[in-house]
């Protein structure tokens, strides 16, 4: 367990993708990872002095597989709200299928499907641009159409801190634009950078990678100009 900044911590060793706890009116979750993630959750939630049923909300920030797949066992140990944006709903509930992937990384994310089944499950709050998700800190939604239809950030101005999901990647302590064999529309995550070039933060919590600690919305602006050579 890493505490990366006040009541933000990264769960340690994360399968599938980083998940966060936000400590503050209960206990908040950023995203699930892959199947059996949730034992590093718990674990990481007894050393903070909390347990399941102390997750109040789990916030999914876009439906691809390696942010979902154990929501199902998340929501019945916990109870807690799920949270996310109109579009990806669809897909969480089942009624829109997991957005495929062509070539290679095709052929290998469908032979990991097999073993990592997705559960639907109902989203109780269907997050709009803007939204509030009720966490100290005026933590909101911010959307991020591109690496999915409706991926979204959480942005907190009065903290500093963006939660980027896959819309920014960071490779050896790099920032980067999302991978394009997994983003539905790249024009529009180019957008998206854009979009979160212009908010002042200083902490970058990306969906997969090391967090951005200082600085951080400069860094993006910097990326955004490499983007526009």
């Amino acid at each position: 367990m890493s505490e990366l900044v006040p009541g933000v911590h990264l769960v340690d060793g994360s399968i599938g993708c980083n998940t966060y706890l936000i400590v503050g009116d209960g206990v908040t979750l950023i995203d699930t990872g892959l199947k059996g993630n949730e034992k590093r959750i718990y674990d990481c939630l007894g050393k903070l002095g909390y347990g399941p049923k102390d997750i109040r909300r789990i916030v999914i920030t876009h439906a691809h597989i390696d942010h979902i797949n154990c929501l199902g066992r998340l929501k019945a140990d916990t109870g807690a709200l799920v949270m996310a944006s109109e579009q990806d709903s669809e897909v969480i509930e089942g009624r829109r299928p997991i957005r495929g992937v062509g070539g290679f990384f095709g052929a290998f994310i469908r032979l990991l499907r097999l073993y990592y089944r997705y559960t639907p499950v109902k989203v109780d709050v269907r997050l709009k641009d803007g939204d509030k998700i009720g966490v100290p800190g005026g933590f909101e939604a911010i959307l991020l159409s591109g690496h999915s239809a409706g991926s979204i950030g959480l942005y907190s101005r009065e903290r500093g801190i963006l939660f980027s999901s896959d819309t920014i990647r960071v490779l050896n302590g790099k920032i980067a634009a999302p991978h394009p064999k997994f983003t539905e529309n790249g024009e529009k995550a180019i957008e998206a950078i854009e979009r979160m070039a212009g908010l002042d933060f200083n902490v970058l919590l990306p969906g997969h990678g090391k967090p951005v600690i200082g600085n951080a919305s400069d860094k993006v602006k910097e990326l955004c100009h490499e983007l526009k050579r």
